[in-house]
């Protein structure tokens, strides 16, 4: 979650496109979701995130990795501003350090026993211009799975994060399955991730058709309700106001009863559920915030859902760097029954 992204979300969605909330039908019954290969996972925003690795105040260190695994995550997601490192101009050239550093990264986690997901993170010309932006897509996406042939079965492959704007649900479809083709060239047996358009919102992947193939993962984002987990954030335009708190009977009730939405559309699907980004904003109180947070991921595994915390130790962070330690109670609701 960024600032452009925090901003635009407020200008551009209804609060109830934002998250797990949404009018598609009710569930028919129980079902049963694919199991996830990632469970608890650390998203590591604001490293690579940024257009240069500590240009937003962080910097992934072998040791974080290692906190994280102490504390009973079993993944890590890393998200990398591909386009910022890669030529605008045919054959689209992705800097080689860029890549080392994410082999570095990869290396690392899987040495620990982490998986590890990478994606491609905020290539925002093309959710304005996706016409004129798919070659250079589709050209970073081959340097990618060949610069990665080869790698540890711990690494997983995320194809676009939150399509937006004029990334409809229809071309992010079209555009998920050509991107799958790319990857699968040389990665035939990879988990690879697949959400879909605005956002990377459930009701978006509501609505999408995955492509058909048994190693992928359906993935939505979820910060609803946005007034509240976005209250005082000083990147939003304007701050939602602060002193919203959270958890009705009838917040938690809507809660339950779109993840057995998403868990039914898993289901006819055939494939895995993740919900791939959720937090609170730090200014947010903080007791709000660990009932809020557990809440999402008790939901989450209830439903059969793997899950991945927005995020180490940035704006919503649950690691606070100044200090070396752990927000404890926030911790809990995460990785404590």
């Amino acid at each position: 979650m960024t600032k452009l992204k925090t901003f635009c979300l407020s200008l551009l969605f209804p609060l109830a496109a934002c998250g797990l909330e949404t009018s598609s039908a009710a569930p028919r019954g129980p079902v049963s979701v694919p199991a996830s290969p990632v469970q608890r996972c650390m998203n590591l925003g604001g490293a690579l995130e940024a257009s240069n690795e500590g240009d937003w105040g962080y910097t992934v260190r072998a040791e974080d990795l290692q906190r994280i695994k102490d504390a009973g995550f079993d993944s890590v997601r890393l998200p990398v501003r591909w386009s910022a490192h890669a030529m605008t101009r045919a054959p689209y050239t992705i800097d080689p350090a860029l890549i080392d550093r994410v082999k570095e990264i990869v290396a690392e986690a899987d040495e620990l026993g982490l998986k590890i997901i990478v994606d491609l993170h905020h290539f925002d010309a093309l959710m304005e211009a996706p016409d004129a932006q798919y070659e250079r897509l589709f050209a970073m996406w081959r340097q990618i799975a060949e610069a990665f042939e080869g790698a540890p079965d711990s690494l997983i492959l995320e194809l676009i994060n939150e399509p937006r704007d004029k990334m409809s649900v229809a071309r992010t479809d079209a555009v998920n399955q050509t991107l799958l083709d790319i990857v699968r060239e040389r990665h035939p047996d990879r988990w690879v991730i697949v959400g879909s358009a605005q956002w990377g919102t459930l009701p978006a992947l509501l609505k999408s058709d995955p492509p058909e193939d048994d190693r992928i993962i359906l993935t939505f984002h979820s910060y609803q309700p946005y007034d509240f987990t976005h209250q005082g954030a000083f990147f939003a335009d304007p701050p939602p106001p602060t002193g919203r708190e959270w958890g009705t009977d009838e917040e938690y009730r809507d809660l339950d009863q779109a993840a057995a939405r998403a868990a039914q559309f898993a289901a006819e699907h055939g494939h895995p559920m993740f919900l791939g980004e959720f937090g609170v904003y730090e200014e947010v109180p903080l007791d709000q915030r660990v009932k809020w947070t557990r809440a999402m991921r008790e939901t989450a595994e209830a439903h059969g859902f793997g899950w991945c915390y927005w995020d180490y130790a940035t704006t919503f962070k649950a690691y606070n760097i100044d200090r070396e330690t752990w927000i404890r109670s926030l911790l809990s609701a995460l990785v404590e029954d």
